[in-house]
């Protein structure tokens, strides 16, 4: 029988001895891989390595080769710890497993972050459980009777927080937001940050964060903004003088909305008449975008393009009375710029060859327009409206290359001229001129430019030389873009 003893001792003794630094190699090397690609259980195979491995091998030296028995107190305290370092390892495969953000790896499961920190408890209290009852035989039934005796004065106790608790798990089960959501609760407004058992938290426009506590969810009207339709409505209202006809003002209205990078064409601004009174009209505009974190932002770039179109199209605003978004009226007439725009037409050479009576003419027959930084006064493709000289500000000249990518050929300053195609009568713009700030220009009846052509034949001829000299310009620039891109395919990694 000591000799059997004996053997079973050589071969637990060879098997520690062998497997425990085999064991302790292998799992370092694993975990020196993982850790390079920055891997979510290198923390499992670490701690397993680092704190159970030892405790366990302590274990089975003082069960296997020395005897002791189980119920020697030194065998449960390493037990204990034992199953403390099991604890700590099943909650690094939690982490690495159950991810409440974003997903590293495929196989990686996305749960809300109440149902990760329950995962989290629950193997605490499994593994816990496990060592009072085997390890330190405590009854745990007489434990449950004990607290039971107690648990409706905890209730009581906790009342508040059971309701968060519970409320959080429905909000769970239900979803009716999830992180990254923008919601309106009651009075808030803002980005879903996290939900976790007791509240959620919420990042408004103003980048503050309010936690609501789960309880008071439960009991108020929820706004999702982005939860299975994307789309999102926004209205905004606007007064004129009533003597502008809303045939005339609904336009220019949808015309702003349209130029605005976010809003929808699809489906399109809808324009309405509100009221009418004795000196004013309310019109309302409801327009859809795409996504709501630029709601304010685009909403401020709407109303800046009315602005600008209001003053280009000479929209007459009421006494403002009442405060709206009322907008800055324009200058009187276009009149008070016959200066500007016959000191304008005489700093160009095209124009030098006409008369004092003929720019005169030119000058009372031109309107000045306003744009705002961003928005796009000639788009490429489409038929110039009349020829346009620059009376302050700068704009951007683009054409579209091969691939009908934009392509960048010049900037414009004061005293430029563009729009010259106007006088070839429909054909289409081969340039997209942008507004790179404030910009104030002087437009050219294009039917007087076109009629004087045909009379001066010198001022034909510097014009035709002009269009000449900004289609080569627009040619080189698609030609370069072209090489460029040749070159860049060629060009070896």
């Amino acid at each position: 029988m000591d000799v059997a003893m004996e053997q079973i001792q050589m071969t637990w003794a060879l098997i520690l001895i062998m497997a425990v630094p085999a064991c302790s190699i292998g799992l370092g090397e694993v975990v020196s891989r993982l850790r390079s690609r920055s891997h979510p259980l290198t923390d499992l195979f670490n701690s397993i390595r680092v704190f159970v491995l030892p405790p366990l091998a302590i274990l089975l030296v003082t069960l296997k080769l020395f005897h002791i028995p189980t119920e020697d107190i030194t065998i449960q305290i390493i037990s204990t710890a034992v199953g403390l370092a099991i604890i700590y390892s099943l909650i690094a495969l939690v982490n690495g497993i159950l991810v409440p953000g974003t997903r590293q790896y495929d196989w990686q499961i996305n749960v809300p972050n109440l149902l990760f920190q329950v995962a989290r408890v629950g193997v605490i209290l499994c593994i816990a459980s496990y060592i009072l009852s085997t390890v330190w035989q405590v009854d745990l039934s007489k434990v449950i009777a004990a607290l039971g005796v107690g648990s409706l004065v905890i209730a009581l106790a906790l009342q508040d927080t059971l309701s968060n608790l519970v409320s959080g798990f429905l909000l769970i089960f239900e979803s009716p937001f999830q992180v990254g959501d923008w919601v309106r609760i009651n009075e808030v407004e803002g980005e879903v940050l996290e939900v976790n058992w007791r509240a959620v938290r919420l990042r408004t426009p103003d980048h503050d964060v309010v936690i609501i506590p789960n309880g008071v969810l439960g009991n108020e009207t929820i706004y999702n903004y982005t939860l299975l339709y994307p789309l999102h409505g926004d209205r905004i209202t606007f007064t004129f003088s009533n003597a502008e006809a809303p045939n005339r003002v609904m336009p220019v209205l949808k015309a702003a909305a349209l130029s605005v990078e976010g809003i929808l064409a699809e489906p399109e601004p809808e324009i309405r008449p509100l009221q009418f009174t004795d000196h004013q009209a309310e019109y309302e505009v409801q327009y859809c975008i795409a996504d709501f974190t630029r709601a304010s932002t685009i909403q401020g770039q709407f109303m800046t393009n009315v602005y600008y179109a209001a003053k280009r199209h000479r929209l007459r605003l009421p006494m403002p009375f009442e405060k709206h978004y009322v907008l800055p009226d324009h200058p009187s007439t276009d009149q008070d710029y016959v200066p500007d725009i016959l000191k304008a037409l005489a700093a160009l050479p095209i124009f030098r060859v006409l008369n004092e009576t003929v720019l005169d003419t030119l000058a009372r027959q031109a309107e000045v327009q306003y744009y705002g930084a961003g928005e796009t006064i000639v788009h490429v493709g489409e038929v110039d409206e009349g020829v346009c000289i620059l009376l302050q500000g700068q704009v951007v000249l683009s054409c579209l290359d091969h691939a009908g990518n934009a392509c960048i050929i010049s900037s414009l300053e004061t005293g430029d001229l563009f729009g010259e195609l106007s006088l070839l009568r429909n054909e289409p713009s081969l340039v997209s001129v942008t507004a790179l700030q404030d910009v104030e220009l002087v437009m050219l009846n294009a039917d007087a430019v076109f009629s004087i052509a045909q009379q001066q034949s010198n001022f034909a001829l510097e014009m035709n030389r002009f269009i000449d000299e900004r289609k080569k310009l627009v040619q080189r620039s698609q030609e370069a873009k072209l090489e460029a891109v040749a070159a860049s395919m060629t060009t070896p990694p």
